[in-house]
């Protein structure tokens, strides 16, 4: 196009990135956001979006969150493919986002999970995250949910630092 960007191609790839977000949240979620509210957090200036493809290309892990602050990310969502579970794309994912939003000054990651979700509570942690709080009934159904957060300090062997970690 003699130099001219299509900005047609650009949004075109923004819609497939966020089809194929959408889809695999509905896929790996048990109450995955909805397509629209995906697309919406991704086309925020503050959105860090870590994805995984598998070897044909598809999205095999994800994960999804914003810059609240300048110095503090929210992780918003957390996918893996079910059938690629249990493989450390979920954790890779993570520390990648951690990694990435260090280096652009970030001390800080938040998030929270429902407090039945054992599994995910294993990863978070394993990561490094640790729980500061709880919501009492905070899901509609009636569940509590979590609050966890990933500190520099405690990474770097700051108050809270779990010694029996070995990664």
């Amino acid at each position: 196009m003699d130099g001219v960007e299509d900005e047609s191609t650009g949004r075109g790839e923004e819609d497939a990135i966020a089809a194929s977000v959408a889809s695999l949240a509905a896929a790996a979620m048990d109450h995955p956001w909805s397509a629209t509210q995906i697309r919406e957090a991704l086309a925020s200036p503050s959105a860090c979006l870590m994805c995984h493809d598998d070897a044909s290309g598809a999205l095999a892990g994800f994960v999804l969150g914003r810059r609240v602050d300048r110095d503090v990310v929210e992780v918003d969502l957390v996918a893996v493919a079910p059938e690629r579970r249990r493989a450390g794309i979920g954790r890779a994912l993570l520390e990648e986002l951690i990694a990435a939003e260090r280096d652009g000054g970030v001390t800080e990651f938040r998030l929270e999970l429902a407090a039945s979700n054992a599994v995910a509570l294993a990863l978070y942690s394993a990561v490094g995250f640790v729980v500061v709080g709880r919501r009492a009934r905070y899901y509609p159904d009636g569940e509590d949910a979590l609050l966890l957060t990933w500190t520099a300090e405690d990474a770097e062997g700051g108050a809270g630092r779990d010694e029996r970690r070995t990664d």
